[in-house]
């Protein structure tokens, strides 16, 4: 990839973030947060694309971007009202926009015209009011707007209208044209924009008159870059509107104090009366000579104003112009007298976060050795152990600081990759927006947690599920509006997103307010589709989990949105594959919850290292709450079958492990193993029975699934420091599917 298109594929890549801001925004304004600042956030978002759709041709994207820039313009100035069908427009504008980026990078098909071009039209009639504006040449486009491109680099001196920097613009100024008065800030220079690049584009709109105010300018000993003391007035006098004034500001309006007044007698400016008098008229100028203008500005900031002179053009004008009033020499100095005292310094800045765009590529093979470090080190432990060296030796005491060495590496290694759920929560309200236009459904979305972070790939892939959960939620678990009045509830539903933390995983949530699962008809469809037999005796969970079959559906039509069978059975494949579970909550006529439990990372665990017959496994340690040695007045048994373990006055389900998972035939003596306190996702605990405890580990999560199969009651597998392969125990599975594999014991208990 060249230089050029490296280029371009950081733009679409910040495309992508201002996308996302400008959902969010939008979704602000949408609730009635139509405050300035989220209103700015809006056009800002649209100027910058833009802009950088500016710089690579991608005209269509420049002129859709236009229309919406204005529109937004309009708004934030306060000549438009925010109200709801603006609001409806623009987020149907960023659809469109977001469509066009897509287009640019060659995803999707170019954006069909018409559609295009409709909203385009929409939103010239919400900017001019009445009908769209009609163009009136036939080479413009139907958006009214043609592109330039423009040379940022400085031409060779010519000749300068007046340009007086110390001259007084009052009563003498021309009383047609605009008066600019701008200070630019420090962050305005470090986003590499320049003063000089300002007054040459206001030079090319017409005559200007330049006066630079130095007297904020601080001691040589306090100066600081970060800190704007140079304040700038320009009279422009020229027939322009002020659009075309704040153009030339556009990249720079929140980096700099800026204010823009019209000249004449009572601040009003005639326009038409500009016309009628040519002698009034000074010269435009194409090309400033800006190098001698900052020069003039340096000398006259350090020489009293008794010896400014006012600034002649370079060399004789070609013809004659009407000349600007000279500065007498007692005139008031435009600078402050330098005295012996500092200037007191400006409160320190903060300094921004430095950020730097890497390929992900890159970090999932630091990922990876980062892995086979944790293996090796492990290894290397395990090696020293088996030698017999004391623990207080030189060797052993090495290995400590490794491991914890190790240890920081890899937290450090997996925070790089840690990233806010919030990038998938943005993206859907406007799901829900469609979703509910296309039902007819009044639907508010409610999101928490935003901030909860989860490793990068776990958050890419949460995206499908999530999307088919809220169509399911607001297609099947809301009522119509009319069904909710008459059940007394309110006319719009409530679905609410929301991710945390919990015992070492992320818990996303998806709720609503609806009727809940209909558990008759769910139990009816079941047998029609020859899924359960017609008499087969089913829990209440045990009918909620059969929408989660394929082929299944409560959909009585097929639409865009259900009815085909595909969807609640694809989101339990990609949970699984991600190594989660999914379960429901549902009380009729009340809602649903989907709880979706994820690992936090797909790379590494803390586990506890048990023995299990002759298998070694691994217990994840978030899902562990005590150990514990057996006793026999602490067993019983339910029904003579089941063995449960006192557990803090209450009794808990005995699991033996290695008996379930087919380790060995027969059940072990549970006074002769150890018992592993666990907690599901559910808040369910049981006591999981192991031979032995070998120790807490940090071990490196490999997919079993990849390189074998799914194995019930296995979440993943594991590289001990031996070379041996170990499972990792899915705890949840074991509780609450695999008990019922229990026999009862053929073994007696001391009494």
């Amino acid at each position: 990839m060249d230089a050029f298109e490296a280029i371009k594929a950081t733009f679409f890549q910040e495309c992508d973030e201002l996308l996302a801001d400008l959902e969010a925004k939008l979704m602000l304004l949408e609730q009635g947060q139509t405050d300035l600042e989220t209103i700015n956030a809006v056009f800002r978002a649209v100027h910058s694309v833009k802009g950088g759709a500016g710089a690579f041709g991608l005209e269509a994207l420049v002129r859709f971007a236009h229309v919406f820039e204005t529109l937004m313009d309009e708004l934030r100035a306060g000549r438009k009202p925010c109200d709801a069908i603006t609001i409806k427009t623009l987020l149907r504008a960023s659809d469109v926009l977001a469509d066009h980026i897509q287009a640019a990078q060659g995803l999707i098909p170019p954006v069909d015209e018409a559609r295009s071009a409709a909203l385009v039209a929409e939103m010239q009639v919400l900017t001019h009011g009445g009908e769209a504006p009609v163009e009136v040449e036939e080479d413009e486009d139907d958006f009214g707007f043609t592109p330039m491109a423009f040379d940022m680099a400085l031409d060779e001196p010519a000749p300068l209208p007046i340009v007086d920097l110390g001259a007084d613009l009052g009563a003498d100024a021309p009383s047609v044209g605009w008066r600019i008065v701008f200070k630019p800030m420090g962050r305005m220079y470090v986003n590499a924009n320049e003063t000089s690049l300002l007054l040459r584009e206001l030079g090319r709109l017409g005559p200007v008159t330049v006066v630079v105010d130095d007297s904020e300018t601080p001691t040589l000993d306090a100066l600081s870059i970060e800190d704007g003391c140079l304040t700038w007035t320009v009279d422009l006098a020229a027939a322009v509107d002020e659009a075309a004034v704040r153009e030339v500001f556009d990249f720079v309006e929140s980096d700099c104090d800026l204010t823009i007044t019209p000249l004449g007698a009572g601040g009003a400016t005639d326009i038409g009366a500009f016309e009628d008098e040519p002698a009034a008229v000074l010269p435009a100028s194409d090309d400033l000579d800006i190098a001698a203008l900052l020069a003039k500005a340096s000398g006259a900031a350090a020489e009293p104003a008794a010896e400014v002179v006012p600034f002649a053009p370079l060399e004789p004008a070609p013809a004659p112009i009407a000349a600007a009033p000279a500065v007498e020499p007692a005139a008031p100095p435009v600078a402050a007298p330098v005295t012996a005292t500092p200037a007191p310094a400006s409160a320190p800045v903060a300094p921004a976060p430095v950020t730097i765009r890497v390929d992900l590529d890159r970090v999932d093979r630091l990922i990876n050795v980062v892995g086979e470090l944790v293996i090796q080190q492990a290894m290397l432990s395990q090696r020293v152990l088996e030698s017999g060296l004391a623990r207080s030796s030189g060797i052993a005491l090495g290995l400590e600081d490794l491991e914890l060495l190790t240890r920081e590496i890899q937290d450090s290694v997996m925070a790089i990759r840690a990233q806010p759920v919030k990038s998938v929560f943005q993206r859907m309200p406007r799901l829900v927006r469609e979703v509910a236009d296309m039902v007819s459904k009044q639907v508010r979305l409610v999101t928490a947690g935003e901030d909860t972070e989860v490793d990068k790939t776990v958050v890419e892939r949460l995206a499908e599920p999530i999307t088919h959960m809220l169509r399911n939620a607001i297609d099947h678990g809301l009522e119509t509006p009319e069904e909710r009045v008459a059940a007394g509830k309110p006319a719009e539903g409530t679905v609410r997103l929301a991710a945390l933390h919990r015992s070492g995983r992320i818990v996303i949530e998806i709720s609503d307010d609806g009727r809940g699962i209909n558990r008759e008809r769910v139990k009816k469809i079941a047998v029609d589709k020859g899924l359960i037999a017609a008499d087969a005796p089913l829990t209440d969970e045990q009918i909620d989990n059969l929408i989660f079959a394929p082929g299944f559906s409560t959909a009585a039509v097929v639409s865009d949105i259900s009815g085909r069978g595909v969807g609640m059975d694809v989101v339990k494949r990609s949970i699984q594959a991600l190594g989660g579970r999914i379960s429901i909550s549902s009380v009729p006529g009340k809602g649903s919850t989907f709880t979706l439990s994820l690992p936090l990372t797909l790379a590494v665990l803390d586990g506890m290292v048990v023995a299990a017959a002759e298998q070694t496994l691994i217990a994840p340690l978030p899902a562990i709450v005590e150990s514990l040695t057996p006793q026999a007045v602490d067993l019983h048994f339910v029904g003579g079958v089941d063995p449960v373990i006192r557990f803090r006055d209450r009794f808990l389900p005995l699991i033996d492990v290695a008996l379930i998972m087919g380790f060995r035939e027969q059940p072990m003596n549970p006074t002769e193993g150890v018992a592993v306190v666990v907690e599901t996702e559910g808040g369910q605990q049981a006591a999981l029975l192991f031979d032995a405890i070998q120790g807490q580990r940090q071990v490196v999560i490999k997919s079993l699934e990849t390189n074998y199969q799914q194995v019930e009651g296995v979440a993943a597998a594991t590289i001990l420091g031996d070379g041996r392969v170990a499972l990792i125990l899915d705890v949840d599975v074991l509780v609450t599917d695999m008990r019922r594999k229990s026999v009862r014991p053929d073994f007696k208990l001391a009494s």
